[in-house]
């Protein structure tokens, strides 16, 4: 039973394999590399032939078939078609042959695969109607509708649009597909016997001349408005669309019909960054020649019959065509892809052929058998089975001709794609128009761009203009002079009137202006003695008792801030780098400066002028700027100080928020001046034109958002106005320490970078809270600075918003900021002093004790990395020398002790180690119950000195041992057990919380087995520690002989006897 059910698989395994047939198919290409190779070359289009493939073995077209490929190349010869194709089928057997692909050449290989009643499959540039005769060639298929079709469609549009005057451009190349479509167009116009239809045609050069279009374009003009054009390549269709412009064509007396069989519509072959196809009114040249506008205006007069877009060809099974060229069946090493985003214009022809044959094959399998590969004719039965190929629906008639199906395409005013027009087709001449929009919204739809009226086929007045009557003009000359004359009276009175009113208005306006301009006669300088430090803004008014006159122009111009008398008051002028020249909006914008006025704003003064100097003046105060104020030593200044400034700087801001110039744009705290009463007042809201252009500081860089860093055209906002008021509010809660310049580390570019710079972890200033403060300053207020310098400026509070924390934040206190100082200050001098030497005092024992317990923990090179903040990596030794030691019988000891009296025992006999440890080079990693682990040569390195260092310790500790007495057990002795070795190791820093420095690898555990299998009393040392000892010939050593050592194996070991 077994071996026949063996038999029979055997059987089943055979049948199966001799059921499977194979399929000689043969592809006959051109080359890319000739005149047509863009069209229908190799390289761009073979490969969608095993994409095909594999789709015919997914639908399950051909079970039991495999495929043998096998192609050459005729490039278009004629000669060359004939003997490729009589060399696949004579010699290579060929079931079915898919080329050539030009005309001539396709005529003559159906011909002879007739001749052998092989099926033939042709595609790309075969246009002839031969190509679909079948009484003489019934082995020969085509999946490419013919160009009658198309013809045929546009004399329907001619038609339904009433247009019979014509000009027919065509530009065709080698393999005339666009004289074979002019041809069918006018000799349908023949069989139909259309009446009164003209047509002018021309036919251009390869490829088309800029004078042959403008001699198109002259006839054109005095005899058509109806432009019908057919263009070989995409390129010659935007020349001619330019050309178009350029003649002034741009009207809505021009249609232009433009005629393709490519399923492009208004796009053509080339792709954008997105990987979208570019509309054909785009330069697809690498350097664009920036008329895209142009062509677009002229492709919006235009309407496209066209075959109905390649909706199966996606752009994944382009991109995997394109790269399969290279695998099997083709194998190309040579074809280049490079870069290359789309394959060739009749590719999708290639693949509808192949998979047509497939699909015809396998109904007619079914219904002939294996007849049917002697009698190609049959095939045409099966044409209806193909429903949906790769460039579309696939419809055919009776003779297997595809009836295709044709759009109308059209733009709307936003340059939208439209189908408007549906062609379907019965057979070659008959078809079935479908209209998208109804016949009486055509004005309002199809012809949107010509101001919604179907072009006419002639202009009222004739193509030349001279068909119109007499001009309205001349036939009322009379009344139109007249009324004319009228209307140029009424005209000039009125324009009178308006000079007047504007003369009158220039008047009062240059009245108003003359309130802000300074006349520099009118200023005086203050006394010599004055300091003009331009860096700091105060000025004691004492000094200017004395006054002289100068010229504004002869003031000192390195100084930025000058300092005079205008109107028996000190005001401060700020000097503008470059020479000013207003505008009349610079006035008005001045003049409304001028009237701000506000409790907490600084009186803008005025502006004075002239060749050489522009000054912006504004009222003085005498405390001088907020930056400068805070620098000093303010014993008394408190939270009801920094709340009060804050209100005022606020309530500042948000009047210059609420008032024409929207925004202050350069705040800081140099800009924010304290006058005697204790007010603040902000000052400098200047010009915007001025303040973009003057000369600004690094440091005042520090105080601007990090929008406005980032962006040199960017003069400011409210947004930014509250980061800055955020910066200085740390400076107010620091006391003038100012983004801790003193001890920060970053440089001020440095800083500046770093605000730039949009990363996670954003800098600002460290709020450094003054000690005495640190109780009384409410959290809500460090919430509000850091809320005023969010990195995103719509989340920043507003100054209403800022007005009410800090309403919330003085608890409703009304009292004057004056009464407090006064209260306050006695008080706060007498405590600084106590506390400053108090904290003083208690930071400098906290920070002794926090030394020397952190180097009692880890070693002092370590310990120091660590404070200053350096990060301990893991480090190798290539040799150091550990020490491991033991109590001998420690737990019978235990046993006759109490805890508190063996805790006391360890730590007389450990601290003994410790102060013998403290005269040697070596380090103490740690001790473990009555362990004590050692280590030479680590963390500093010292040649081979640490064996030395190791062997003096283990002596001086067996010394120690034999000396000590324990006092509550004098019989007893302390005995040691040692073991020492020598080697590499890697140490370093384990542990946050409490950090240790731990040594790792095997040399740590071989010194532990060394002290394990020591004797009381003896020193147990490795080979290698050995033999460093005997390096230095003072050491007494005696060989222990093999010991065998756990996790080791047997190891020479030695005693370490003394020294000589």
């Amino acid at each position: 039973m077994k071996n026949t059910l063996q038999l029979f698989i055997i059987l089943c395994l055979i049948l199966t394999i001799t059921s499977i047939k194979n399929l000689r198919l043969g592809f006959i290409f051109v080359h890319s590399d000739t005149e047509n190779g863009d069209l229908i070359g190799f390289d761009m289009s073979g490969g969608i032939v095993p994409v095909v493939l594999d789709r015919i073995k997914k639908e399950e077209l051909l079970i039991n078939y495999n495929f043998t490929v096998f192609y050459d190349f005729d490039n278009c010869t004629s000669s060359k078609s004939i003997g490729k194709t009589y060399e696949m089928i004579a010699k290579k057997k060929a079931d079915v042959i898919f080329g050539p692909t030009c005309n001539e050449g396709a005529l003559k290989a159906a011909f002879l695969a007739n001749y052998y009643n092989k099926p033939i499959f042709v595609w790309g540039l075969t246009y002839s109607d031969s190509i679909v005769d079948f009484d003489q060639l019934n082995n020969l298929y085509t999946p490419q509708p013919r160009i009658l079709s198309l013809a045929m469609t546009a004399i329907d549009v001619i038609q339904l649009f009433n247009w019979s005057s014509l000009s027919f451009l065509y530009a065709p190349r080698s393999h005339k597909k666009c004289s074979k479509l002019y041809e069918e167009f006018t000799e349908a116009i023949n069989v139909i016997n259309l009446q009164n239809v003209e047509i002018y045609s021309l036919q251009t050069s390869t490829p088309p001349l800029g004078s042959e279009y403008d001699r198109f374009i002259d006839e054109t003009k005095i005899r058509s408005r109806i432009i019908i054009s057919c263009f070989d390549r995409i390129r010659w269709k935007r020349d001619f669309l330019l050309k178009m412009y350029d003649r002034g064509l741009n009207n809505f007396e021009y249609v232009h019909l433009n005629l393709e069989y490519e399923g492009k519509g208004f796009y053509s072959y080339s792709y954008d960054i997105n990987n979208e196809p570019k509309p054909l009114y785009v330069d697809s040249k690498e350097k664009n020649d920036g008329r895209d506008g142009d062509a677009f205006e002229m492709a919006k007069k235009m309407l496209i019959l066209d075959r109905e877009k390649e909706y199966a060809l996606t752009k994944e099974i382009i991109n995997e065509a394109i790269q399969r060229i290279k695998e099997w069946p083709f194998f190309c090493k040579t074809c280049n892809i490079t870069r290359k985003q789309s394959l060739n214009r009749y590719a999708g022809y290639l693949g509808d052929s192949v998979y047509s044959w497939a699909v015809m094959l396998n109904k007619s399998l079914k219904i002939y058998g294996n007849d049917i590969f002697n009698n190609p004719s049959e095939y045409r039965n099966q044409c209806k089975q193909i429903k949906y190929g790769y460039t579309g629906h696939m419809s055919f008639n009776n003779d297997c001709i595809r009836l295709p199906y044709i759009f109308l395409n059209g733009l709307d005013k936003n340059g939208k794609q439209r189908i408007w027009l549906n062609y379907t087709f019965i057979n070659r001449s008959h078809y079935n128009r479908i209209e998208n929009v109804p016949s009486n919204l055509f004005k309002s739809t199809i012809f949107e761009n010509w101001d919604n009226n179907i072009p006419l086929n002639e202009p009222i007045c004739g193509y030349l203009n001279n068909k119109c009557p007499k001009q309205f003009f001349k036939a009322h000359f009379t009344k139109l002079i007249a009324t004319f004359s009228t209307i140029f009276l009424i005209g000039i009175i009125i324009i009178i009137i308006i000079i007047r009113y504007i003369h009158k208005l220039k008047i009062k306006r240059e009245e108003e202006n003359k309130k802000w301009k300074i006349d520099p006669i009118s200023l005086k300088e203050l006394s010599k003695n004055i300091n003009r430090n331009t860096n700091n803004s105060y000025i004691d008014t004492k000094t200017a008792s004395n006054v002289c006159l100068k010229k504004l122009d002869q003031i000192n111009k390195k100084n930025k801030y000058i300092f005079l008398f205008f109107n028996n008051e000190i005001v401060v002028g700020k000097k503008h780098k470059f020479k000013v020249i207003l505008s009349d909006e610079d006035s008005i914008e001045l003049l409304k400066i001028y009237h701000m006025d506000h409790e907490n704003i600084n009186k803008f003064i005025g502006m004075s002028y002239n060749e050489n100097l522009s000054v912006s003046f504004w009222r003085f105060c005498k405390k001088g700027s907020l930056h400068d104020f805070l620098q000093n030593d303010i014993p008394y200044f408190d939270t009801f100080f920094m709340i009060s400034f804050a209100k005022d700087i606020c309530n500042g801001l948000n009047y210059l928020h609420s008032s024409y110039i929207q925004f202050h744009g350069t705040l800081t705290s140099k800009v924010c001046f304290v006058n005697d009463r204790w007010q603040i007042k902000i000052s400098n809201f200047d010009l915007k034109r001025l303040f973009k252009n003057d000369e600004i500081s690094k440091k005042e860089l520090l105080w601007r958002s990090p929008e406005c860093l980032r962006n040199d055209n960017f003069i400011g906002s409210k947004e930014s106005d509250i980061y800055s008021y955020g910066i200085i509010l740390s400076e107010i809660i620091s006391k003038g320490n100012f983004w801790n310049l003193k001890t920060r580390k970053e440089s001020i570019e440095e800083l500046i970078y770093l605000i730039k710079k949009q990363t996670f972890n954003k800098i600002r200033p460290d709020i450094v809270i003054p000690l005495e403060l640190e109780t009384e300053i409410d959290t809500n207020f460090i919430n509000l600075v850091e809320s005023c310098w969010d990195e995103d400026p719509s989340r920043r509070p507003t100054t209403k918003e800022i007005e009410k924390v800090l309403r919330n934040l003085n608890d409703g206190d009304t009292k004057n900021l004056m009464d407090h100082i006064f209260l306050i200050l006695e008080e706060h001098a007498k405590r600084l002093n106590d506390e400053i030497d108090k904290r003083t005092e208690e930071i400098v024992q906290e920070k002794k004790k926090c030394d020397i317990l952190l180097q009692k923990m880890l070693p002092s090179e370590v310990a120091n990395k660590l404070k200053f903040g350096k990060i301990i990596e893991p480090e190798t030794f290539e040799n150091v020398t550990i020490l491991f030691a033991d109590i001998v019988k420690f737990t019978n000891i235990q046993l006759k002790c109490s805890p508190f009296e063996i805790v006391t025992l360890v730590n007389e006999l450990f601290s003994l180690f410790d102060n013998l440890i403290e005269s040697k080079d070596v380090y103490k990693v740690e001790t473990i119950g009555d362990g004590y682990l050692c280590v030479s040569g680590l963390p500093t390195r010292n040649g081979d000195m640490h064996s030395k260092e190791i062997a003096d310790l283990a002596l001086g500790l067996l010394d120690i041992s034999n000396r000590f007495t324990i006092q509550h057990l004098n019989n007893e002795k302390i005995n040691l057990r040692i073991g020492c070795n020598s080697g590499p190791c890697v140490a370093g820093v384990v542990g946050l919380s409490m950090p240790r420095y731990c040594l790792f690898g095997d040399t740590v555990n071989t010194a532990s087995r060394m002290e394990s299998n020591s004797k009381s009393g003896k020193i147990h040392i490795t080979e290698s520690c050995s033999s460093l000892l005997k390096s230095f010939g003072c050491y007494i050593i005696e060989s222990r002989g093999e010991v065998i050592i756990k996790g080791k194996g047997i190891m020479n070991t030695y005693w370490l006897i003394g020294k000589t």
